[in-house]
């Protein structure tokens, strides 16, 4: 999935700087992202007349029309965008959140910060587009077809001749090898040994020799698996 990230800032320089920070960590994290840059408000709402925008980092002081305004127009036009905000000035953050910013950056740009939340709202548009468009994993329970969100599985477990589907309201059991389920799932699942697959939106810790789920299931990870399992997770983006 291609994000489109947009920056508007009306000094040139900031711009240029915002948008190399935001490319770097677009490479960083393996996202794929359009980085287009604005010099006003207005200009931004007239791209999305024609294109869509699924980021936006939005500087308030804007000449002409302000962020503030330009963001309640987005908001309008389209509620699903994400707006961070990007100012100098600290008082403008309860105005800020009036048009349900996602965030809000003060100047001189904090890296780290910049980072963790470009990680997280990289990661939002991820799981609605998870929920929205994913390919939903078809299998036979009780001789019974059943459709899955894939979106909804937490991970999956290798117990004696099936496969456990743990989902955010249930579990599946199925006739299935652990290979075969994994050739059908999307890119954001993890397979960590021979035996679990994971949903890396649900990890919420990696140490050396296991996984730690947000709900508490802690799983060993494979020697075979220990190399390719930290790349992917340091790669995803988490929240």
């Amino acid at each position: 999935m291609k994000l489109t990230i947009a920056i508007c800032d009306d000094e040139s320089m900031s711009l240029k700087i915002n948008c190399i920070y935001i490319e770097e960590l677009a490479k960083k994290y393996r996202v794929d992202a359009h980085v287009v840059g604005f010099t006003s408000g207005e200009a931004v709402l007239v791209y999305m007349e024609k294109e869509d925008i699924d980021i936006v980092f939005m500087d308030i002081d804007l000449k002409g029309m302000n962020g503030i305004k330009t963001a309640s127009m987005i908001l309008r036009k389209n509620p699903r965008i994400i707006t961070i905000f990007i100012t100098g000035h600290r008082e403008f953050a309860y105005d800020a959140f009036t048009v349900e910013a996602f965030s809000f950056i003060v100047k001189p740009i904090d890296p780290e910060r910049l980072e963790r939340i470009f990680k997280k709202a990289v990661l939002q548009v991820n799981d609605l587009a998870h929920r929205k468009q994913r390919t939903p994993l078809i299998i036979t329970e009780d001789n019974l077809k059943k459709k899955i969100n894939q979106a909804s599985i937490l991970y999956i477990e290798r117990i004696d001749t099936q496969s456990v589907i743990v989902t955010n309201s249930g579990k599946h059991f199925v006739y299935e090898t652990i290979t075969s389920l994994a050739e059908r799932l999307e890119k954001y699942f993890l397979r960590i040994n021979q035996g679990i697959i994971v949903n890396l939106s649900e990890v919420a810790e990696l140490s050396q020799h296991e996984l730690t789920m947000k709900t508490s299931e802690i799983f060993p990870i494979g020697r075979t698996y220990s190399k390719e399992v930290k790349k992917r997770y340091l790669e995803y983006p988490q929240a």
